[in-house]
């Protein structure tokens, strides 16, 4: 549902766009054992979550994270898995003889799979984010079933535990976090300024004895608030409008709603960025074009270059080679046609009395090449006609090209949330489909009906012209097993094999619009101040080795190296997971002989963090290989292939090591030192692709059983 203001009336105007609000139990309570059909609102612009797996790893080898990236663009295999997960979840429940709300745990996995989350592993955030946004934004359910919710939650957790996806030190860590939460929730489901667009007009409707489900009263109801007929409170309507962001540049993507976590970036100097921008293809065609236009070119009729004139300025800039001879007007010429309506669209030169002149009070710009790039970005939602040009001249505009301003939109956002990862082009074709289909619901019809071929069309013009912005850098990979994980997440069996990814030059202008809409893009330097806990999170959440060092960098430079090593070290002996203890190990690396004391006393604890303590130890020369024992080696190994399994990466860290080494990692797992040895063993006896090492952990388990 949206709301759209009539200008001349200044009257609102409601119109169904979808059925996206998600009651509980057809629209009445989530009792206990039941399940509901029907849509979660998603308000998510993108479909892809910032970081995408790989842990920040300066103690050990750095393994690859693209493919986990990947994955995060391409979630078709989390629903099915949220049904597994649902259905064996209620099993339990049956088993355990303990009540519990299905249509919580539904709503809870609907959420993981839209923001593309692992959905057997949860955090203290995600609780909080569930809690006190999804559910007050998007879900309706009587006051009297609220502590159904908080109930289930904590069955949840306990399931969860015996899943074996987490230890108990992090199931605690979660019940707390709930029952943390639990006034505050109860605060939030009560004020309707929490609300999402969809669940206010859904509150108005239930009031109003209208079944949401139900087409015609639905559109009865619409005609009712349309005549002024329906009441409501038109300030908290206008709040929830402007946290829902449906006025800025980024629509959905506003600064008070729930955004995604944008990863931190490190950006070039102002004189690293003016020498980019110099040395881009479009600054560089702007300014031949602007010299070639002199004093003016005379246009023809329909205010095109005449075509002698379009084919030297061909010739010139070095395009549209192939068509120059055979091109019987300008609009032949694609790459011709883009600079000049690039040109006109940032005021360089304009169409007067026609003719192509010179606009005076932008001389100086080709000489300020970092202006002239930034004026060529920000222009570019305007240029679709010249992006994405009709087939043939009988043809309509693609839809790209009309709606290329919420397009690029959305490749910004997917493209800065990956960070440094490339994404293979064939998987943002349907994030392109997507964002024109929901674009009214005549261009949702008309998109559907189109192949999949017209999208890669017109995804790889907008790419290509973003590519010549400078913006975009685009590679094809011959990496056989990029290939074939390309393969696999795109259905296809041969797919295009484009890489993309922003340029330093592309993020600084990204980052420069989100920043203009209010959304916090941070730095590397912004994590200066904060909390070791806020550290670890962003250091496992896989950003490249220069981002990840840039903010430890940023963090220890803040802070003696003194407080630095006890903040560290107190975080490792309270931690819970192994991509925390070891984070905070890769830290005391850089701060010194304090560090060195701090990890001695950290050895004396003994477990698992004496084991790492050792390890470090050792690694840094600080004590005698020989002093460490059989156990910590392997509670040791053990905690560094966890640290990998936890971002969905173990088979293939331990690939890059030969088999006889897997398969002694293998048997110093069947010892079961370490409490995550079975789950190590089970998830390598099932997904190695050594037969081997995987008949190795199998056999172990057996020998375990």
């Amino acid at each position: 549902m949206s709301i759209a203001t009539d200008g001349a009336n200044s009257r609102r105007v409601v119109t169904i766009t979808s059925s996206r609000h998600r009651l509980c139990a057809s629209g009445t309570s989530a009792t206990f054992g039941s399940s509901s059909g029907g849509h979660i609102a998603r308000h998510s612009p993108f479909p892809i979550r910032p970081g995408g797996g790989g842990t920040y790893t300066r103690w050990n080898d750095e393994f690859s994270v693209r493919n986990n990236a990947w994955v995060a663009t391409d979630s078709r295999d989390l629903p099915s898995r949220s049904d597994e997960l649902l259905d064996d979840f209620e099993a339990w429940a049956g088993k355990s003889q303990v009540e519990m709300g299905s249509f919580v745990v539904e709503v809870a996995l609907e959420w993981r799979t839209d923001a593309a989350g692992n959905l057997d592993e949860w955090t203290t955030q995600d609780v909080r984010e569930l809690l006190l946004d999804w559910f007050p934004r998007n879900i309706t359910i009587p006051e009297p079933e609220w502590p159904a919710v908080l109930l289930t939650l904590h069955r949840w957790v306990d399931f969860l535990v015996d899943l074996r996806s987490h230890r108990p030190g992090d199931a605690a860590a979660l019940h707390a976090e709930i029952d943390r939460a639990t006034d505050e929730f109860h605060a939030r489901m009560s004020d309707e300024r929490n609300y999402g667009l969809d669940k206010f007009w859904t509150a108005r409707m239930l009031e109003a004895g209208v079944d949401p489900e139900d087409g015609e009263q639905v559109e009865a109801f619409m005609t009712a608030v349309n005549a002024g007929e329906i009441e409501y409170d038109q300030e908290t309507l206008d709040l929830i409008m402007r946290f829902d962001g449906l006025d800025g540049p980024f629509g959905d993507f506003g600064a008070e709603q729930e955004t995604p976590r944008l990863p931190p970036v490190v950006l070039p100097s102002d004189a690293e960025l003016a020498a980019l921008a110099q040395q881009s293809m479009v600054v560089s065609r702007l300014r031949v074009l602007v010299t070639w236009v002199g004093l003016g070119r005379t246009l023809t009729q329909a205010k095109k270059l005449r075509i002698e004139d379009a084919r030297e300025l061909a010739e010139l800039l070095a395009v549209d080679q192939p068509y120059v001879e055979q091109a019987l007007s300008s609009a032949d010429l694609p790459e011709v046609s883009l600079v000049v309506a690039w040109a006109v669209a940032i005021r360089v030169v304009r169409v007067l009395k026609g003719r192509l002149v010179p606009v005076k009070s932008a001389a100086g710009l080709p000489d300020r090449p970092l202006e002239l790039w930034r004026r060529a970005f920000h222009a570019f939602g305007e240029l679709g006609a010249a992006v994405c040009p009709p087939v043939s001249h009988s043809d309509e505009p693609p839809l790209v090209g009309l709606k290329l301003t919420d397009v690029t939109q959305a490749l910004w956002l997917a493209l800065y949330s990956a960070g440094d990862t490339p994404l293979p082009a064939v998987l943002l074709v349907d994030l392109v489909r997507d964002i024109v289909a929901d674009a009214n619901p005549f261009a949702g019809f008309v998109a559907a009906s189109l192949s999949g071929s017209t999208w890669e069309r017109d995804l790889d013009r907008v790419l290509a012209a973003l590519q010549v912005l400078g913006a975009l850098d685009l590679t094809v990979t011959d990496d056989p097993a990029e290939r074939e994980k390309i393969v696999e997440l795109s259905g296809k069996a041969d797919p295009e094999l484009t890489l993309v990814r922003l340029t330093p030059l592309g993020r600084w202008g990204v980052r420069e619009l989100l920043v203009e809409d209010g959304v916090d893009a941070p730095l590397a330097e912004d994590f200066a101040g904060a909390s070791v806990e806020e550290l670890s999170a962003v250091l496992n959440s896989g950003p490249s080795l220069e981002v990840g060092d840039a903010v430890l960098g940023a963090w220890l430079g803040a802070r003696t190296p003194e407080k630095a090593a006890a903040e560290l070290a107190e975080f490792c002996a309270d931690a819970t997971t192994p991509g925390d203890r070891l984070m905070a190990l890769a830290g005391l690396s850089d701060t010194g002989p304090a560090g060195v004391e701090q990890v001695r006393r950290l050895r004396t604890s003994g477990g698992i963090v004496g084991a790492l303590a050792t390890e470090w130890l050792v690694n840094h020369d600080a004590l005698d290989a020989n002093a460490a024992t059989e156990q910590e080696t392997t509670l040791s190994l053990g905690e560094n292939l966890m640290a990998m399994h936890e971002n969905n990466g173990l088979v293939e860290g331990l690939m890059q090591f030969p088999s006889s080494n897997q398969i002694d990692f293998v048997r110093a797992l069947a010892t079961n030192v370490h409490p995550d040895s079975v789950e190590l063993l089970k998830v390598i006896g099932a997904e190695s692709e050594d037969e081997s090492v995987a008949e190795a952990a199998r056999a172990a388990l057996e020998g375990a059983n």
